[in-house]
């Protein structure tokens, strides 16, 4: 008996979010989502360091066939400006570093590649 009264509780409930939930995500206007994202679309991140600005396009990650998710959440904030970096995290495998190893993409620690990220 317990356990059809769950059953019943649980799908009201499934039918609850579904009615009120899904509606509002539809009609929320879509400036609102892309304002959440780190770099909406046309966009172009910049950040100032001592070795040069570092510009960020997400268009040439996306290009390569790689999805946002495969580095937010896990690898970095959602948020410009959340995430402090330094050159010897990267350098170990954080941030940057984790794919920008020299074996899934170039690496950070070689001084060959510096002007692919900052711009003097």
């Amino acid at each position: 008996m317990c356990g059809k009264i769950r059953d019943v509780i649980a799908g009201s409930v499934l039918r609850v979010f579904v009615i009120l939930f899904v509606p509002a995500v539809l009609f929320v206007p879509a400036a609102v989502f892309e304002s959440a994202y780190a770099v909406p679309p046309g966009k172009i991140l910049e950040w100032e360091c001592a070795e040069g600005k570092v510009v960020f396009e997400g268009t040439k990650h996306a290009g390569k066939g790689i999805k946002c998710t495969q580095c937010h959440l896990e690898v970095f904030r959602m948020r410009h400006g959340v995430t402090k970096m330094t050159m010897k995290e990267m350098d170990d495998g954080a941030f940057c570093g984790a794919c920008h190893n020299g074996k899934t993409s170039f690496s950070t620690s070689a001084e060959k590649h510096c002007a692919k990220c900052h711009v003097k």
